[in-house]
């Protein structure tokens, strides 16, 4: 069972050579990395000017984005509080982009009927034939309604609860690559392998990339499906980590330029990135302040308000300077 391939690769659909994965280690590959953020910065097209200094003297690398992380063949990772936090997170922005899809607890689904072992393998392969774990619209019919899903952030029971979870963040994912590269049927258990692949739709457009396998655990007396256990061969911190690079070895907006900043440390760049940001917030605060002033005789009330208000000015200062030194940098065609 194969998911959809590329039709311009000669690799398996969802291996990586991403520019993201690339090592950055090399003293003259950081330097030409860091020429690129600068000329953003400034305000220069760095697809003309960087990118070909970029390719140039960055050297031809293959790296594999998916690396075991050691666990036996079979466990379930645990993760700490931290982890857990980004899956509840994601499981509510999920729901804040989707305001009008109906709850898990409100929406109806078909009750799971008693299917044979091999109906049960035939519902598997259609759901797999949707994606269904990345767009949620596998029929699923094989599942208990409290089926446990587990991966290895969290655990939970509820076939519509996955259902609505994956629908809602498939709608962030572009450039879909899946690949289902074993089956394996074992008794009361079907296994699958994959690796996967996506941009999400965030501002800094970040890589989402795993791989792993799905187990799916059948009950032969009640005929349903009462287990999804899904395993990583990446640790799930690294997977998370990437979340915060963008995908774009070249950046082209303010928030790739930060968030790629932000992943080397470069807190320059990241300030250079978000001085235009600072900017238009602290005016709006300043605005306030100042509608108080006329109406009030005073500045924002409150301590917390006036610490705002006072950082708001400060950062509106620095703000300016650093456009304004960005401005004639450019202008000169020099660098920050």
């Amino acid at each position: 069972l194969k998911g959809p391939s590329s039709p311009t690769s000669s690799e398996p659909t969802g291996s990586l050579r991403d520019a993201s994965a690339l090592s950055t280690s090399d003293p003259v590959e950081m330097n030409c990395q860091a020429a690129v953020r600068k000329q953003c910065l400034i305000g220069r097209n760095p697809t003309h000017h960087a990118l070909i200094t970029l390719k140039k003297t960055t050297r031809k690398r293959s790296v594999l984005a998916f690396a075991s992380n050691g666990n036996r063949p079979g466990d379930i990772q645990s993760t700490g509080t931290g982890l857990k936090a980004v899956w509840y997170g994601a499981e509510v922005l999920g729901k804040l982009l989707n305001p009008n899809k109906p709850s898990s607890n409100t929406s109806s689904s078909t009750p799971s009927v008693k299917m044979t072992r091999e109906q049960m393998i035939e519902s598997i392969r259609q759901d797999y034939e949707v994606n269904y774990f990345i767009s949620g619209q596998g029929d699923m019919s094989a599942y208990a309604q409290d089926c446990e899903f587990s991966d290895p952030f969290v655990a939970f029971r509820g076939t519509s609860r996955f259902k609505e979870n994956v629908g809602n963040l498939g709608g962030l994912m572009r450039d879909v690559k899946l690949d289902i590269y074993d089956w394996k049927e074992e008794g009361n258990e079907v296994t699958t392998k994959w690796r996967f692949s996506c941009i999400l739709t965030l501002p800094w457009r970040p890589l989402l990339a795993a791989a792993g396998s799905t187990t799916h655990v059948m009950d032969l007396q009640s005929g349903q499906i009462v287990k999804h256990i899904e395993r990583w061969d990446a640790d799930p911190k690294e997977v998370v980590a990437r979340l915060f690079k963008p995908a774009a070895k070249v950046p082209t907006t303010a928030a790739e330029t930060f968030f790629l900043s932000a992943s080397e440390g470069d807190v320059v760049g990241m300030w250079l990135a978000s001085s235009p940001l600072v900017i238009k917030l602290a005016l709006l605060v300043i605005a306030a302040s100042l509608i108080c002033k006329v109406t009030t005789g005073e500045g924002l009330p409150g301590v917390g308000l006036g610490t705002i208000e006072g950082l708001s000015y400060l950062g509106f200062v620095a703000g300016c300077i650093t456009e304004a030194s960005k401005f004639i940098k450019g202008v000169q065609g020099g660098e920050m």
